[in-house]
């Protein structure tokens, strides 16, 4: 079930900052990650191999599971790993691998907390579907009614900043402030040129619009951010050890995130933090708090014969706001949907950041869940999921309809040039070009990527022979194209053809 979405980050540089236009990234599992943006900072390198601490179980139906985790630690160089399975409403499976530290060697558990990324963006929309329900938010209404420092477009509603439907461009920094005016400031700091589209366009990943969220979390409740999430969302989900705070985190058993480097893995140093970005992609977590998470999105709302949230708040949630058909992939509040048949669709949020990697994973139909947390930037779980739904549910393998094949001339309709921007408007111009044959990308300082057709419209992203995800040119209704997307980023087209 390897997922449409593959991380493309595309990031300024600004003054004499050595920040990376393009950044491709691997597949952190089946579906959408906060991208890992890896600017400079102190490192310190230490060549591993995956270690075989992990707990024993004895239920052989799991030995699948387990012979895919060790697999792809050692292919992929992955110090530690924790896993839960959730069935019929009960955690069947969990179990650590590998180690926290590579130098202290302690063992992962499932209660070893890791950072999760962008898996923090549902807990970010509980907040939010609270006050909903508190009558103090109305999802229709315009952000900028309880937001009043928010100018990037007085249209923009609560429901399209939590469901990448704003308009607003993509961006990221691991580290930031961390005092508390940082969010406020950041959400401020926001202009028009912030918006690359109108509301209700096109879907399009945004982090900004996480950050403006979780501001409106502040104006609303009174409480900054994180304090209202360690007060109201992560108790009400008994997930006990959650936190968003660094100091917390400390007090309890932590992975500690690594990255590639040239001479084997390398630590990260410092720890990401940046306040201003919280509500997008910096919780701490681990897979035995996790659980209570897919609990309660296999369980409509409900933990323990308690309402935590309505039917009709999960049923907005799981609701994709916007889709992109030709991925056949969309985005309801929170959460990523992608159908895979009439009986099959996944929904919930991959993640990754500076050292981590994070998939969670729910099958309503089939009661199923699962959360994999690496401390690995850039770890593709997707055959640890694969090995998980195949062998517990007997989903069958993957079986894509074979590539379409294109002439020049068929190809030569998607070149032209597409528009990057950030939050402080335009980047750049990234260039799809016809070369021999084939469909190429072009953008200053980065590898020459090919498009390769998959179906009408659809290409598989290759850099050299490997694939790194998929894209697709998005027409009106017209039929003209509009934009590309590739890693839920919108790139709109420019110029007229």
């Amino acid at each position: 079930m390897k997922s449409v979405i593959d991380l493309l980050t595309i990031r300024c540089a600004m003054k004499k900052n050595l920040m990376r236009f393009l950044t491709i990234c691997h597949p952190v599992g089946v579906l959408l990650a906060f991208a890992p943006i890896l600017p400079l900072f102190n490192v310190h390198t230490m060549t591993i191999s995956a270690s075989k601490i992990a707990q024993p179980t004895t239920d052989l139906k799991f030995q699948p599971v387990v012979t895919a985790i060790e697999a792809q630690m050692k292919a992929q160089d992955v110090p530690g790993l924790a896993i839960v399975i959730v069935q019929n409403g009960k955690v069947t499976f969990q179990r650590g691998f590998g180690v926290r530290n590579t130098e202290t060697k302690d063992p992962v558990t499932p209660a070893t907390l890791f950072r999760i990324g962008s898996t923090t963006k549902p807990l970010t929309v509980i907040g939010v579907m609270q006050l909903v329900e508190a009558g103090k938010v109305e999802l229709d209404e315009p952000v900028v009614n309880y937001v009043p420092e928010f100018k990037v477009n007085p249209k923009i509603t609560v429901r399209q900043i939590i469901s990448h439907s704003s308009g607003l461009a993509d961006g990221g920094e691991p580290y930031g402030r961390i005092d508390a005016a940082a969010l406020k400031d950041y959400v401020t700091s926001l202009t028009p040129k912030s918006a690359f589209a109108p509301p209700q366009t096109v879907l399009s990943y945004s982090n900004p619009a996480f950050s403006v969220a979780g501001r409106l979390i502040e104006q609303v409740s009174g409480m900054n951010y994180a304090d209202y999430m360690d007060k109201t969302v992560f108790p009400a989900l008994g997930m006990a050890r959650t936190t968003l705070l660094p100091n917390v985190a400390l007090t309890y058993p932590l992975a500690v995130g690594y990255q590639p480097g040239k001479a084997g893995l390398e630590t990260v140093r410092p720890n990401p933090d940046n306040v201003a970005e919280y509500p997008a992609g910096f919780v701490f977590s681990s897979v035995e708090d996790l659980s209570r998470l897919v609990l309660f999105l296999l369980q409509d709302g409900k933990l323990d014969g308690k309402t935590v949230l309505s039917a009709s708040s999960m049923q907005a949630m799981k609701t994709p706001v916007l889709k992109i058909a030709s991925l056949n992939v969309g985005y309801g509040l929170g959460l990523i949907v992608e159908p895979k048949n009439d009986n099959i669709t996944n929904i919930g949020h991959d993640g990754s950041i500076n050292g981590y990697s994070a998939a969670l994973q729910t099958i309503p139909s089939q009661k199923f869940g699962i959360v994999i947390l690496a401390n690995k930037v850039g770890f593709n779980s997707t055959p640890i999921l694969e090995a998980a739904t195949q062998s517990l549910l007997k989903l069958p393998k993957p079986n894509p309809a074979p590539p379409i094949k294109l002439d020049n001339t068929a190809l030569k309709a998607y070149t032209g040039n597409y528009a990057v921007s950030g939050i402080t408007g335009k980047l750049g111009t990234l260039a799809i070009v016809l070369e021999q044959g084939k469909l190429k990308t072009k953008f200053a300082g980065q590898p020459d990527l090919e498009l390769r057709s998959l179906r009408p419209d659809t290409f598989g992203v290759f850099l050299g022979n490997t694939q790194i995800g998929n894209a697709a040119f998005l027409r009106d209704k017209t039929g003209k194209i509009t934009f590309l997307n590739y890693g839920l980023r919108a790139y709109p087209r420019l110029g007229d053809r």
